[in-house]
Parts: C-alpha cells; sequence; structure tokens
C-alpha cells in the first residue's frame, strides 16, 4: 500500500496562503480589479480574520501562478482598463462549494466559543477521510480495492476499481470509477466504503467524458434517458425555486399572476422524483406524462399508508 504522502500544491500550501487566493478570487469574480483595490480588500479582511494579507507585487503576482496551478482559473491583466480580472469561461461554478467551505473554517477559526454562536447538522459519518487518497489514486491513475457495505446485502464486498471522480451529491461523497471486475461505470457512496488500498497497478485509459456524463444528474443516478420535465408552482413556491433552482438546466417557461411553470432537462430517476416530494402539494409535475402518472401511483400508494 502506497502511504498518503501528499505533494499536491492545494494539501500542502499554508493555510493563510490558501485564505489569500480565495480571498483574490472572491474579489476578482465581483468585478475586475487593480492591485491597489486588492490590497486595500486584503487589508480589511486582515482586520476581521488576524491573518496577514498584506503582499507586495512580486507575491501577487506569485499567488496569481498559484491559483491557476491549484484551482485552474487564470487571472489576467486587462492593460486598457488597468484591472485584474477572471477568464470567465474557466471558472469552475463548482468551486463555489469549496470557496463556501473554506470561507466556514476561516469564521470558525476567528471565533471564540463556537459552540454557542453555530449550531451544525449532526450527520453519520461520510467517509471523507478516504478523499486524500482517492484523490492521489485519480492524480496517478492508480487501481484501488476496499470493501463495500451495500444497504442491500448483509456482508461487504470486495472491489477492485479504477477511480475517475469524486461528486458531491445531496450531502454526501461518491466515489465514481470504472469496475475492473464488471467492465463499467460505477459509483460507491465513501460512507460505504472500509479497508481502502491503494495499489501500484496502473489502470486503462477510459475514453468517457464524466462532465458530460453526470450534466443533467439530479443527484447520483442517470439510469433514466435525459429528458425535458415541466414543473408548476404557486407564486409563492416559485420564490424559493427561483433562489434555489432543483438543477442547473431549470429556467421559467410562463409565469402568470399565481403560478410561475418551470422546464428543466435531466434524468428523471428516483432521485429526482423524490427532490419533487420534498415539496409537498406546492409543486406538481405537468410533463411528461409518464412520469406525471409514476408521481400520481406513488401518492397513492402513500395515502394507503395513512387511510386505511
Amino acid at each position: 500500500m502506497i502511504p498518503y504522502i501528499w505533494t499536491n500544491t492545494f494539501i500542502m500550501a499554508k493555510r493563510e496562503y490558501i485564505q489569500r487566493h480565495l480571498l483574490i478570487i472572491k474579489k476578482l469574480k465581483n468585478r475586475p480589479s487593480s492591485f491597489e483595490e486588492l490590497h486595500s480588500y486584503l487589508l480589511q479582511q486582515q482586520e476581521l480574520t488576524n491573518e496577514n494579507y498584506d503582499i507586495s507585487q512580486r507575491t501577487f503576482q506569485r499567488d496569481v501562478k498559484d491559483i491557476y496551478t491549484i484551482f485552474g482559473i487564470e487571472i489576467k491583466f486587462n492593460k486598457s482598463e488597468g484591472k485584474y480580472e477572471i477568464i470567465e469561461e474557466d471558472f469552475d461554478k463548482e468551486y463555489d462549494r469549496i470557496f463556501e467551505s473554506f470561507e466556514t473554517l476561516s469564521a470558525i477559526n476567528i471565533s471564540n466559543h463556537i459552540g454557542k454562536k453555530m449550531i451544525l447538522e449532526r450527520k453519520a459519518d461520510k467517509g471523507t477521510e478516504h478523499l486524500h487518497g482517492l484523490l492521489y489514486a485519480i492524480d496517478n491513475s492508480f487501481l484501488v480495492s476496499f470493501q463495500h457495505q451495500s444497504y442491500w446485502k448483509e456482508n461487504p464486498t470486495n472491489r477492485t476499481v479504477q477511480p475517475l471522480l469524486i461528486k458531491e451529491a445531496q450531502h454526501r461523497w461518491y466515489l465514481v470509477c470504472w469496475d475492473v471486475e464488471k467492465g463499467e461505470i460505477r459509483n460507491f457512496g465513501l460512507d460505504r466504503i472500509s479497508n481502502l488500498d491503494i495499489t501500484q497497478k496502473k489502470g486503462k485509459k477510459i475514453e468517457i467524458d464524466l462532465s458530460e456524463y453526470y450534466h443533467h444528474a439530479v443527484g447520483i443516478e442517470t439510469y433514466e434517458k435525459a429528458e425535458k420535465v415541466v414543473l408548476v408552482c404557486n407564486s409563492f413556491q416559485a420564490q424559493y425555486l427561483k433562489s434555489l433552482p432543483i438543477h442547473p438546466s431549470q429556467k421559467i417557461q410562463k409565469e402568470t399572476k399565481d403560478k410561475c411553470y418551470f422546464e428543466l432537462f435531466v434524468h428523471p430517476t428516483n432521485e429526482f422524483i423524490m427532490e419533487i416530494f420534498k415539496y409537498n402539494n406546492t409543486l406538481e409535475v405537468k410533463e411528461p406524462k409518464w412520469l406525471r402518472a409514476e408521481m400520481t401511483n406513488r401518492v397513492q400508494d402513500m395515502m394507503k399508508c395513512y387511510i386505511k
């Protein structure tokens, strides 16, 4: 087994460097800024966090290079405007979750007696202890082996897979991988994995665009063909769905005084159906017909549990 000796820049960089990088990105996400504006912003944040964010032009240029190496985010200087800006097409919106986590940790770090000021959800183990090893295996195309405890089986099974991607879905982490024995793409919840072993065996080149593979997914499931889904809700619920869309493809199809119709292009899997049920009777499936019928059948089955 290969020890988890991390040379990855993201892991090795000091916390305050990463926090400074995130502040620079946050500032430039909002608007292009000159070095003087960035420097002033960092000094303001320094007063809040008790960290040393005072930088020179030379340090800033090094930060720009590090930000590209760590996050893949390119910052360019616009000579005509005299300002630095993020190259938008290179900015991955999924990094927002990482930034959110760092901002939370930063806030906790500077506050005393945090237990009296924040109430966190108590949740079961998410398997995050496996993240470092799996990311290391992905970077090096190594096969890994582990035991997987299915919800539906009494005993765990041994798996040998080639890790391809770590995906977050429904507040859980999943390993997306090539199952060597079954010869197909599979996913496993990290919380169901134990005895992880990073081997030195190289996997094969997998020709699949996983970003496209999950582009229309709500959660982790993709077994249903992606198609247009139309939902309707009252004007009050619409405000919530506008601020927290069910899926990035969500858009308003039409809106009246009392109702709002949303159109999505998704895999209408069980995960998607459970997401719709979260909204109880305030959200209705209009299309496709088969999905509306499936929702009707499930509601009728639920009624049998309560009306006897």
